[in-house]
């Protein structure tokens, strides 16, 4: 069995779409980018790193949030923050 294996409801629980169109959202305000461009993006990220889509949609999800570490998802976490942790610093964003 796998370590940090997303749980079935994580993946394709009522929330995944949603989750899904947050992260392509996101890339498209970082990137300035269509939305198919971003969902390519996330897909191959994805792909790259061996993570399912959706875990890695929520990585990047919560590394627009918060952006702590949590006990789950570590391997989706790191792929989102190597990824995409640069656009997060260049940003400048502010809380809210």
């Amino acid at each position: 069995m796998m370590a940090n294996w997303v749980p079935a409801q994580t993946s394709y629980g009522p929330n995944s779409g949603r989750i899904l169109d947050t992260a392509r959202g996101i890339l498209i305000g970082l990137r300035r980018c269509p939305s198919q461009a971003a969902f390519d993006e996330l897909h191959s990220a994805a792909l790259r790193h061996k993570v399912p889509v959706f875990a890695m949609a929520w990585a990047l999800v919560h590394l627009a949030g918060e952006g702590e570490k949590t006990p789950s998802f570590v391997d989706a976490q790191s792929a989102a923050r190597r990824e995409w942790g640069s656009l997060f610093a260049r940003s400048g964003a502010v809380s809210c």
